[in-house]
């Protein structure tokens, strides 16, 4: 069978897909089965070449040492960079799993502290619509020193963990 040129005709193909009788639909399945059965013994029966390939032979030549002193040299310089490259990414993947987890915490206690700023802010401003009602801040005395300055960490503070990357 000879090949046909191609043309990217996709349209008018996908058209005459439907108008297939069923000896024609036969007749192509029974050239893939051939094509297919040509390709497996292409794959079975052909050699693949292979270069510089190291004989059992006793009587070797001077320079067959040299040509497996390079190949193995190659070898080995293939396997570091592959060692090398797998060790980058595992010390890539670690980093990157330590920067999403810190990156978590620093999330939810952003949103811890978001929830207590508003918590504040409603609680001032529920107080201020009573303070306009009373005319004073009721329970605390003005004169009064604060119990919390505003340098000094307050008791239920907790100092932030080291988060530097090592």
């Amino acid at each position: 069978m000879a090949l046909q040129p191609y043309n990217n005709d996709s349209a008018k193909a996908l058209a005459l897909l439907p108008q297939l009788t069923p000896e024609e639909r036969e007749r192509r399945e029974k050239e893939a089965e051939v094509l297919d059965e040509k390709l497996r013994y292409i794959v079975e029966n052909v050699p693949d070449r292979v270069y510089h390939v190291m004989g059992s032979n006793a009587g070797a030549g001077s320079g067959e040492f040299h040509t497996y002193r390079a190949s193995r040299r190659r070898e080995q310089e293939r396997q570091a960079r592959m060692e090398a490259e797998f060790q980058e990414a595992k010390k890539l993947a670690t980093i990157q799993e330590r920067v999403s987890r810190l990156a978590e915490i620093d999330e939810e206690r952003t949103a811890q502290r978001r929830a207590k700023r508003q918590k504040k802010k409603a609680k001032a401003a529920s107080r201020s619509k009573g303070t306009s009602d009373s005319g004073g801040e009721a329970g605390q005395d003005a004169g009064a020193p604060s119990s919390h300055s505003p340098g000094a960490a307050a008791p239920g503070d907790h100092a932030p963990p080291n988060l530097a990357l090592d």
